[in-house]
């Protein structure tokens, strides 16, 4: 029988073999993990649509297939129905297969339980998740499970794990290693960020310009409110929130930046579906804030936190990182005063928040305040304010640098405004 790549969603055409999960000759259970996807989106595990044999792998580690591709071939018992081979699309990452539940940490629902006398403990821990193939190998060479490291999904033990663990003496001749050179295999998340981001570069003219904002006003509004913020909605206040909101201002003057190219043909999107680039622990992922234009500014600070927890935790489903049409993108929280961002292939524009910085800036006098300023001219002192640059990237077959300058100009004014009367809801 052959197991194919199944659709991973009506926007993906193919997918990258991350990481087998099982070798030829394992004996497999229905719904057990066999190998883990990744796409441009998030990665995901794959779940066996039946039990059998695994009699070969035809696709490779790091290798790009399409859907519909024959990646394995597995030995069955008996007759498959051929309802289960069907694969429609599910909004959760890793339900592939009609009628069975999420699997892996991308998943939401629980994947069906063994029965505890179907195979006994050995060690300190369950061996429940563990392969037929695994199980053997572990009952056979006596291990404790406690001294394994598993590095199967969620630290799932592995018959690679076991095969390591029972070989561990290096056998590599000390005069063979090379210590001049170090070359390391791009992983499969590392390999689909650079495909996306040669794409991008390929086929996208784009221009590039900053912009410098003074959100004095907006970092004494936030930490006033953060404590309280925090406590009455149980997640926090980020400035990135406000930049959201000031974007979707933007977008709503200047909605050219919101639009796509095809062909010869420039598509406006009705909609803001807002992507925030987030740097996860398995690399960079950007999940979606859908309908920004009808959220508020604690609607929009709850679906970061959100997003950006599902996004560490790798729990986010399909629909959380789809659909989007405009990109922004935090750099300032990795120290970030000026960056060129990439474009999202599909879309016209990305936009960076860089680090606020204290800055000596010329403000003209308040006649409130002279006495605490250093006129110039009377008429002009120096202040101390918190300065931001904002950086956009755009498409220059879809518009123009005024056109992109409107727009970031029309955010800087947004950014600038904030204040105590500030409405949150």
């Amino acid at each position: 029988m052959e197991i194919v790549l199944p659709q991973l969603g009506e926007s993906i055409a193919e997918g990258i073999i991350g990481k087998w999960l099982v070798v030829e000759g394992d004996e497999i259970d229905k719904y057990q993990p066999l190998l883990e996807v990744i796409t441009d989106k998030v990665n995901v595990e794959m779940p066996a649509p039946v039990s059998g044999i695994i009699t070969k792998i035809v696709a490779a580690e790091g290798e790009t297939v399409l859907v519909g591709t024959v990646i394995a071939l597995i030995a069955t018992s008996g007759q498959v129905d051929i309802e289960i081979l069907e694969t429609p699309e599910v909004d959760t990452i890793g339900g592939f297969v009609s009628g069975i539940p999420a699997v892996g940490p991308t998943g939401a629902a629980n994947v069906p339980q063994h029965n505890s006398h179907e195979v006994g403990n050995v060690g300190n821990i369950s061996n429940f998740g563990l392969s037929p193939a695994v199980k053997k190998l572990v009952e056979k060479h006596n291990i404790n499970l406690s001294e394994l490291h598993g590095t199967g999904r969620s630290g799932r033990v592995t018959r690679k794990d076991v095969e390591a663990f029972l070989n561990i003496e290096d056998t590599t001749p000390k005069d063979s290693v090379d210590h001049e050179i170090g070359r390391q295999t791009m992983d499969p998340i590392r390999k689909a960020i650079a495909q996306n981001m040669a794409q991008s570069s390929a086929d996208i003219p784009d221009v590039w310009l900053s912009i410098e904002t003074d959100v004095t006003n907006l970092v004494i509004l936030r930490e006033s409110i953060k404590d309280k913020f925090l406590e009455s909605n149980g997640f926090p206040i980020t400035f990135l929130a406000f930049a959201v909101l000031s974007v979707a201002k933007g977008v709503k003057e200047h909605p050219i930046v919101n639009s796509s190219i095809e062909k010869d043909e420039i598509i406006a999107h009705i909609g803001l579906n807002m992507g925030i680039a987030v740097a996860s622990s398995v690399g960079l992922i950007v999940p979606v804030i859908k309908d920004v234009f009808d959220k508020s500014l604690t609607s929009i600070a709850a679906e970061i936190y959100r997003l950006v927890t599902l996004a560490n935790s790798g729990n986010l489903a399909h629909s959380d990182v789809t659909h989007g049409t405009f990109t922004i993108n935090n750099t300032g929280t990795l120290g970030s005063n000026l960056s060129k961002p990439i474009i999202v292939p599909g879309q016209a524009s990305i936009m960076t928040t860089e680090k606020i910085n204290k800055k000596p800036v010329v403000m003209p006098v308040d006649s409130k305040k002279t006495d605490l300023q250093v006129q110039i001219n009377k008429q002009e002192a120096i202040e101390i304010r918190s300065i931001m640059n904002l950086c956009l990237s755009f498409d220059h077959r879809i518009m123009d640098g005024s056109h992109a300058a409107g727009f970031l100009n029309r955010v800087k004014t947004s950014m600038e405004s904030f204040g105590k009367d500030t409405a949150l809801d």
